[in-house]
């Protein structure tokens, strides 16, 4: 492992936890308001597509796969936010 894709993993680790302390934190101050609730799944989206893109290394990949394995956690989580909306307007 070369010294810059040493710097640019632990960087990438760094945001990595950064994003799920804060999501964490945001989550656990909601108190079942749309708005955090939304913001933590972006927050979640931002995780897993630097998983898929640095610890899979497919960032300097194109295709099929990468684009796959992109579209998969944003269908997962725009399902957790329409179940999330259909809670609330629910009551």
């Amino acid at each position: 492992m070369t010294r810059q894709a040493r710097e640019q993993f632990i960087a990438t680790l760094a945001m990595l936890l950064t994003l799920a302390v804060g999501g964490a934190f945001v989550g656990g101050l909601s108190g079942g308001l749309l708005v955090p609730i939304i913001a933590v799944l972006i927050m979640a989206y931002a995780k897993g597509r630097f998983v898929i893109l640095d610890f899979m290394e497919l960032r300097e990949s194109g295709g099929l796969m990468r684009s796959a394995l992109l579209a998969w956690p944003a269908l997962l989580l725009l399902l957790a936010l329409l179940r999330t909306v259909t809670v609330t307007l629910m009551g």
